[in-house]
C-alpha cells in the first residue's frame, strides 16, 4: 500500500469523534480515511462549481 502520488497533502484537524467515525465509515468501506476524505472533498467542490455556473439565460420569458 502507498507508494508514489502526484497529489498535494492537505492537513485538516478534526474532533476526535470525527476521526473516529470517518475510520469506521472508511474500514467499512475498504477504503482508506485519506481516500474518503478526498472523496466527501470532491464530491462538495462539485456541488459548489454547480452552483456557482450562471442560471441558464432565455429560458422564454419576455
Amino acid at each position: 500500500m502507498g507508494g508514489k502520488t502526484d497529489l498535494d497533502r492537505v492537513t485538516a484537524y478534526v474532533p476526535p469523534e470525527w476521526k473516529q467515525e470517518l475510520e469506521e465509515w472508511a474500514e467499512a468501506e475498504e477504503r482508506s480515511v485519506s481516500w474518503l476524505v478526498s472523496k466527501l472533498i470532491g464530491n462538495a467542490l462539485q456541488e459548489r462549481r454547480e452552483k456557482s455556473q450562471p442560471e441558464a439565460v432565455g429560458t422564454g420569458a419576455k
